[in-house]
């Protein structure tokens, strides 16, 4: 009784914040550029926060070519002439009431998956069902420092959520021309058939990756202290524009 009569309800006035402009854009080598367009919603908020559909978006090489993508629907806004050229650079403006915002990002040429295995997980504890680790071979060029994002998605289940990626930086390597890669904590099944998606980046793309990880937003995410990966647009835009290139590899589990 004495406890209970020591409770008190405290109302706690959290303030509102105004939405921030939220940008997800890419060109690659192989399709025109997009991008997505919204704002930010108050935590409480149930609706679905508001998308960006009367700004202008325009999209530039350091060629001196540009394209003014078109609106779709829901916030998206896609290209339809301009394809990622290996080793340029692209720019990328909104300009919305007055304001302008800019980021720009460097397409390089993709890797080349050179082989694919599995070996049995060893780790397992008591009772866990069988389990097998992926290793993967590509190619990696010893001149330069290349970074690259790696996705994997399988028929099965995988311990971590299919929008996952991993990170690699050669620089952690041996300069060999070739990279062995196996993510941590990552287990198929026999059977499953699996598609490995290998992203070359640039060193700003692989930075912002490495901070939404921080974050919980990607594979690893366990910060304590959240806070937003820092935008190529500038401090008053979340999210990020990113060229890059992509292979693909299909495999099974046997």
């Amino acid at each position: 009784v004495f406890l209970s009569s020591c409770e008190e309800v405290i109302d706690i006035d959290l303030n509102s914040s105004n939405p921030v402009l939220v940008a997800e854009g890419v060109i690659d080598n192989e399709s025109p550029a997009w991008i997505r367009l919204s704002y930010t919603s108050d935590y409480f908020e149930t609706e679905q926060a508001n998308v960006e559909q009367y700004a202008t978006v325009v999209i530039s090489d350091n060629a001196g070519h540009s394209e003014t993508l078109d609106y779709v629907s829901e916030g998206l806004y896609q290209g339809t002439e301009l394809i990622g050229n290996y080793n340029d650079q692209y720019t990328i403006t909104i300009v919305k009431d007055g304001f302008e915002y800019e980021a720009s990002s460097s397409l390089f040429p993709p890797s080349e998956i050179l082989s694919v295995t599995f070996e049995e997980n060893e780790n397992l504890k008591p009772g866990q069902d069988e389990s097998y680790n992926i290793i993967m071979s590509f190619k990696d060029d010893p001149l330069t420092n290349n970074f690259y994002l790696i996705k994997f998605q399988t028929s099965g289940e995988v311990e971590d959520d299919a929008n996952s990626y991993y990170l690699v930086d050669d620089s952690y390597y041996e300069n060999t021309g070739e990279i062995e890669y196996s993510p941590m904590r990552l287990n198929f099944e026999l059977g499953d058939e699996v598609m490995i998606e290998l992203y070359s980046v640039d060193e700003e793309t692989y930075i912002y990756y490495s901070q939404l990880n921080d974050t919980g937003g990607g594979m690893m995410g366990a910060s304590s202290t959240p806070y937003n990966p820092e935008s190529n647009f500038g401090s008053e835009v979340l999210g990020y524009f990113a060229a890059w290139s992509m292979v693909e590899y299909g495999t099974v589990v046997e």
